[in-house]
């Protein structure tokens, strides 16, 4: 194509599959776009040599779900219009229902089974795909009631990025109760993230206040005291790039022992295999280098890494996002457990509306960098009062043949003002 040609061509992709300003969009960098919005970005590079085939590799994985919801549905319209072929690899097995004609279930290198969607969502043969089918209801928490002055408050917190920049949060307060689990939803860019760096410390906000017991956070991590620092722990998304490939396990659980206890020598190998053997792992894997470990064990370091500081808020980001789904709810069930055992807040951040069900206490909706709406999960889950939490809900992916379409074409008689519209994303 000519340079005119190609960005038509571009400009074309973006606005099919709906990022903002489609005409100025190929301008920006990745590190100016929200997760979702470069997943769609990656999903356009896919399709703009028009292929024969499209192999999806957990494109929506990372995705908050109205932006899943709008992704998918233009690649189901993309694969019909251009005639193309599409393999689906991913462990959601609500979003392949949606798209697929027929599903292969694999495990450890097998095919466990395969047929035509329809026969495998609504009649698996095969006890590991019934168990995918129905892996977050097992989990049934007893919500803790919100008693007790927070242990985190974030109050009034407005931030952006750069002096000149965007306000990316607006006056956004939080509040986080003893050994409850606080969730933090919305869709991509809605400031989720960028609220967990403001209250770390990683990014000083304009206005607002951070409290800890009651104690007021310096807005700098290197202006607060080592015993702040050890009270407030993170967890992070992908664990590939949090911990350190070259280290054995010992050095990567061991070195907040040292750093806030003093432990070293045979003591801090003991504490080590102790907080491996309380995140469900042998006590020799302390000898191990991540290398040697499957995703899930991986991310069993991370939270083990957190606990070794004995912190009163572990902050959350996405920690099974990355992970499919039957060892999601392992990391899940783990938490839950080790709440119990410890009495430890989180602050859970998360797009997916099957985990913020499976662990929350709470729940704070963000859209475009304000909390819309928030109480006890409950109530929000059960009966949201804003449009934009009713929207959040109506996108999770239903185990339902046809959902897509018919989540479709409700959307389409709102936008005609048959029904109540909605903002966001639809």
């Amino acid at each position: 194509m000519s340079p005119d040609g190609a960005r038509e061509r571009a400009v074309a992709l973006f606005r099919q599959l709906q990022l903002p300003a489609p005409e100025t969009f190929g301008k920006r960098y990745p590190h100016q776009v929200s997760g979702g919005q470069l997943q769609r970005a990656m999903l356009a590079m896919a399709m703009v040599c028009g292929p024969d085939m499209i192999v999806f590799d957990e494109p929506t994985t990372a995705l908050d779900v109205t932006t899943q919801f709008e992704v998918l549905h233009a690649m189901k319209q993309a694969i019909q219009a251009e005639e193309m072929a599409g393999l689906y690899i991913t462990h959601d097995l609500a979003v392949v229902a949606q798209l697929t004609d027929r599903i292969m279930v694999l495990r450890h290198g097998d095919t466990v089974e395969e047929g035509d969607t329809r026969q495998i969502v609504e009649a698996p043969r095969a006890e590991y795909t019934q168990q995918l089918l129905n892996v977050r209801k097992a989990l049934k928490p007893e919500h803790r009631s919100a008693e007790g002055a927070p242990v985190l408050q974030l109050k009034g917190i407005t931030a952006s990025y750069g002096r000149s920049g965007t306000q990316v949060l607006r006056d956004v307060s939080l509040s986080v109760p003893p050994g409850t689990t606080a969730a933090i939803v919305g869709e991509s860019g809605s400031g989720k993230s960028t609220l967990a760096r403001v209250a770390t410390g990683l990014l000083p906000p304009s206005a607002g206040g951070i409290e800890l017991d009651g104690e007021q956070l310096s807005y700098r991590l290197r202006h607060r005291t080592r015993e702040q620092l050890r009270r407030l722990q993170m967890i992070y998304q992908m664990p590939d790039v949090s911990i350190n490939p070259a280290q054995r396990i010992e050095v990567i659980i061991g070195r907040p022992l040292t750093l806030y206890f003093g432990m070293t020598g045979q003591k801090r190998r003991a504490r080590v295999e102790e907080l491996l053997e309380q995140v469900d792992l042998p006590a020799d894997y302390a000898d191990r280098r991540p290398t040697e470990l499957s995703g899930g064990q991986k991310q069993r370091i991370g939270i083990a890494r957190a606990l070794a500081a004995d912190p009163d808020v572990i902050i959350c980001d996405e920690v099974t996002s990355a992970l499919d789904q039957v060892v999601a709810q392992e990391i899940l069930s783990l938490l839950l457990r080790l709440q119990d055992e410890t009495n430890t807040s989180y602050v859970f951040i998360t797009h997916d509306l099957a985990t913020v069900r499976a662990i929350a206490d709470t729940v704070a909706v963000m859209y475009q960098g304000e909390v819309v709406e928030g109480g006890a999960a409950e109530d929000i889950l059960g009966n949201p009062t804003t449009d934009y939490a009713k929207l959040l809900l109506s996108s999770v992916p239903q185990m339902k043949i046809g959902w897509l379409e018919e989540v479709t074409q409700a959307r389409a008689r709102s936008a005609r003002g048959e029904t109540q519209t909605v903002p966001g994303n639809a």
